[in-house]
């Protein structure tokens, strides 16, 4: 669940994490979406359906910038489901996963035959090894497989290491771009949309794979596909956006009205309504769906994120 984000945006953040971190306790009274501490071992185990093997990373250490990536998120675990069961087809893509953490939804990918994949969250050397360490942990049994899986730090809107990722595709944009928890705050929506404009391959087929919890309520996902909406960035025709419960159960993710590639941010909050959710309750939720190129991003220059 780390946040990739420049030191700005994570000073302009300051106030969504306090409020998050001091309300932990009463959020998680019922359910804890959170898994394992800080450098200690945790081991993620597929459905029992898929028949894949159960992969062990490292959770990251904790961080001065109080992210909350020294945690493993549902969000990222409910996505490697994903992966396993093959609705969340990886094979044969080049794969780019932002806000990583420990990185199992992307080793997940190495594993069911991506042609490439590259971790990355916040440029910090600690999360960057931990990354890195993980990347031999989880795939060891396979020296092939561990030479096209590598980790980067990649600080949103960053341009130096947003060619860092793209050398490590050998210069080239993704075909899939996964999100496991990283749309919380929404203060860094605008640097997270300017990283996934220049990192998705501008083709019809590429996608942004999106599971997201809810810690700071159902508006703040809404407000980030309004704004992804403005780049160009929608769900493709025919795709559903689903949320998915802790006991299994699915429900209809109901998208709204999202407003035209290049209208302008003006009508990014528009429309929103208050939402009273007990926050135990949603915290046993997460929506998992897709995002591509619009027609007509695709038939233009592309609108740099504000």
């Amino acid at each position: 669940m780390a946040i990739a984000a420049t030191c700005h945006s994570v000073d302009a953040a300051v106030d969504a994490v306090e409020i998050f971190s001091d309300s932990l306790e009463s959020l998680f009274d019922h359910h804890v979406p959170a898994h394992g501490d800080p450098l200690q071992l945790y081991t993620y185990t597929p459905p029992n359906s898929t028949g894949a093997a159960s992969l062990t990373v490292r959770v990251p250490p904790q961080q001065v910038n109080e992210l909350f990536s020294h945690h493993v998120w549902n969000s990222g675990l409910r996505m490697a489901d994903a992966i396993a069961e093959g609705r969340l087809v990886t094979r044969g893509e080049t794969v780019v996963e932002l806000g990583a953490g420990a990185g199992i939804p992307s080793l997940m990918a190495g594993r069911a035959g991506a042609k490439r994949v590259v971790l990355t969250d916040y440029d910090d050397p600690l999360l960057v090894a931990n990354m890195r360490s993980n990347i031999a942990l989880a795939l060891g049994e396979s020296p092939a497989l561990q030479a096209s899986v590598t980790a980067e730090g990649h600080s949103w809107g960053d341009e130096t290491s947003l060619k860092q990722v793209l050398a490590a595709n050998h210069h080239s944009r993704f075909s899939l771009i996964l999100l496991a928890d990283t749309l919380w705050v929404s203060s860094a929506h605008d640097l997270l949309l300017s990283s996934l404009v220049r990192l998705l391959a501008h083709t019809p087929t590429a996608r942004i794979a999106i599971c997201a919890g809810f810690h700071s309520g159902r508006r703040t996902v809404r407000r980030f596909l309004r704004k992804a909406a403005l780049v160009g960035l929608v769900p493709p025709r025919g795709s559903s956006w689903q949320e998915l419960g802790v006991d299994g159960r699915r429900r209809d993710w109901v998208l709204d009205p999202l407003p035209a590639f290049g209208d302008g941010e003006r009508t990014a909050e528009e429309g929103e309504e208050e939402e009273e959710e007990d926050a135990s309750e949603r915290n046993k939720w997460v929506v998992e769906g897709m995002l591509g190129w619009s027609d007509q991003a695709l038939g233009g220059p592309l609108m740099k994120a504000r």
